[in-house]
Parts: structure tokens; sequence; C-alpha cells
């Protein structure tokens, strides 16, 4: 009989321990289930993003070839002005638009010089600056020492500096 009650509750434990090790199998596998789940998402959505930014890209990529395409032209037409406006200021092409417009060349015999009478002359703006007397040198070593460091200073203090 006491091996009938010891039996028993081993009995009861075996099959407990058995329910136990299926529930924890099956838990484990919805676990593992859910965990790949979790994972191809993140791959799926990793995918998603990847293939966002490659095309958008792409498309900024085309639109760099646009505009650098547009910056050629422009670059050439601006090469073609610049050589139709050199040809145009050119002395042949200046001398053959004259000639083509009725103009000649003239003498210096022909030339008719207009006199206006109390005409004011305009004196310069800028005069040419006269000559400041340059200083004798200073005699001692230390008249000189004594006038650099001065001319220092008040360089210092007008902001001046000497390179």
């Amino acid at each position: 009989m006491v091996q009938e009650t010891v039996a028993q509750p081993e009995r009861k434990s075996a099959r407990r321990a058995r329910e136990d090790s299926r529930r924890l199998g099956s838990l484990t596998e919805a676990q593992a289930a859910l965990g790949w789940g979790i994972i191809l998402i993140l791959v799926a959505l990793l995918g998603v993003i990847y293939l966002s930014q490659t095309s958008r890209i792409a498309s900024v990529g085309r639109r760099v070839q646009f505009l650098q395409e547009e910056l050629d032209n422009l670059r050439r037409d601006n090469a073609s002005i610049e050589r139709q406006i050199a040809e145009s200021q050119s002395l042949e092409y200046l001398q053959g638009e004259a000639a083509r417009l009725g103009f000649q060349q003239a003498d210096p015999d022909s030339i008719e010089y207009v006199i206006v009478l109390d005409y004011p002359v305009a004196t310069p703006v800028n005069p040419l600056p006269t000559a400041t007397p340059i200083a004798a040198p200073p005699e001692t070593i230390r008249d000189a020492l004594w006038l650099s460091m001065r001319s220092s200073v008040t360089n210092l203090m007008r902001g001046e500096s000497r390179e």
C-alpha cells in the first residue's frame, strides 16, 4: 500500500512533467514563430526602406544629369555669345561697318574744331601731392631708437602695423 501511494504521486508527477514539457514545447514553438515573424517583418521593412532610398537617389541623380546637361548648354551658348562680341569689337569689323554706313577716314586738314568761349577749365580733382621734406637722420643711436619706438607706439595707437 505504501508502494501504491508512492507510485501514484510518481505517476502524477511524471504526467505533470510531460504536460509541462509539452506546454513548454508549444510555447517555445510559438515564441520561435513569433521571433521569425518579427525578423521577417524587419527584413521586409529594411528592404522597403532600401528600395525607397535607392529610387530617390536614382531620381536625384537623373535630375543632376539633366541640370549638368543644361549647364553645359548654357556654357556653350555663353562661349558663342562671347565669341560674337569679340568679333563685333574687332577693328576690321568696325571699319567694315563704318564703311558700310558711309563713314570715311578723316584727314587732319578736314577736321574742324569748335571753340567755345568762356568754357570752364576743369581742375584735377586730386592734384599731385607735394613733396614732404625728409627729416634729417638722427645724430645718435639714442635718437634713432627713440624715433623708432615713438613711431611704433604711434602706429599701434592708429591700429597700423608694420609687415
